[in-house]
């Protein structure tokens, strides 16, 4: 047995060599895959190394990388099959298609606090469903209220990214400059949430409502949690005013916030397909168990469209376009299920 697995790395290890001599200048962009991929070891090798250079994955050992082989083989098996299905949706090699599902769920979900909840907060008398009337369609990329997508890591802190999104469109939509904030600074100083292990977007915006925040250049990103530096940094860059609750289970109520600016929501995300979203419109597999916190940047006749902290190489450029008018009233992965977002007046 131990002679038959010596042979089988030498051999991974050849076809490997073989593959990079012949990538090494070639065009790395391609990241999806054809049904000639499928056919031979040799194919799935040469996809796989193309994917490891275009995001940039090394791997410490030959062990290690046979290991992320397999489990990259596995998941564009997944992948085919739930394409075949033609779906509204599309999967793909993303920045995650080396990851088992249990180790992506591990690395990067479970980022919400338990029983999270923003009830503390009042609503906004203008969200009454229907209302006003407001615009088909809504992309606050094009307004220039949205900042560039970050990457949270492997620290549990999206709760920080979804807040300071929602700050940093309010700003730029009250006084036409968009600035970059601090995460780190929420996720050292907010002692309503729990750093790395979760937190609640809506105790980062009252917090941000009492003391302010700083620029992202002056108290940048770490990714782990330290003491609260905010005293050492100067003066704040930006304050809001207050936070407001959008109703729960109400997609009238939360189109409509999202009309108005960015806002603050939760989901769940710990699927498969979630983790190899590629493109598309998403409608599940997925539950209301919410676990990660994003913000809602626009909206279209059939879907709302996330902003999330996972980087550019995954979904669409690191954004997800989620369906609505499903009549579920928890909204696609529990999205309508708490919101929030600052005011500034």
């Amino acid at each position: 047995m131990a002679m038959i697995c010596l042979i089988s790395k030498l051999l991974f290890v050849a076809i490997c060599l073989f593959v990079h001599m012949n990538l090494s200048s070639g065009d790395f962009s391609i990241v999806n895959y054809s049904q000639d991929n499928l056919i031979s070891t040799e194919r799935f090798i040469q996809l796989f190394e193309s994917w490891m250079l275009k995001y940039n994955k090394i791997y410490k050992n030959i062990d290690e990388k046979i290991y992320r082989f397999e489990i990259f083989k596995d998941n564009l098996k997944y992948i085919d099959e739930t394409n075949k299905k033609n779906n509204s949706y599309w999967l793909g090699l993303n920045v995650f298609a080396d990851l088992s599902n249990n180790e992506f769920k591990e690395k990067y979900i479970g980022s919400i606090a338990p029983n999270y909840t923003a009830a503390e907060l009042s609503y906004d008398e203008v969200l009454n469903e229907g209302a006003v009337n407001i615009p088909e369609y809504v992309d606050w990329r094009q307004k220039g209220a949205v900042t560039p997508v970050k990457q949270q890591g492997s620290c549990g802190s999206c709760w920080t990214f979804s807040a300071v999104a929602t700050i940093e469109g309010i700003i730029k939509i009250r006084t036409g400059y968009l600035n970059e904030y601090s995460e780190q600074e929420l996720l050292d100083c907010d002692r309503g949430s729990y750093g790395c292990r979760g937190g609640f977007p809506s105790s980062a915006l009252q917090l941000v409502t009492r003391y302010g925040i700083h620029y992202r250049n002056v108290y940048p990103y770490e990714g782990v949690q330290r003491y609260c530096r905010s005293s050492q940094k100067g003066p704040i860059a930006a304050k809001i005013d207050g936070v407001r609750q959008v109703p729960q289970y109400n997609e009238g109520a939360l189109i409509q916030a999202i009309a108005y600016q960015p806002v603050s929501v939760v989901l769940e995300s710990a699927g498969r397909a979630f983790q190899l979203y590629r493109g598309g419109i998403f409608e599940g597999p997925c539950g209301n168990r919410v676990d990660h916190a994003v913000t809602a940047v626009g909206y279209g006749p059939n879907y709302i469209l996330i902003k999330n902290s996972w980087g550019t190489g995954w979904g669409e450029k690191g954004f997800i376009r989620i369906r609505r008018g499903t009549r579920n009233p928890y909204g696609v992965c529990g999205l309508y299920s708490n919101s929030c977002y600052p005011v500034k007046y």
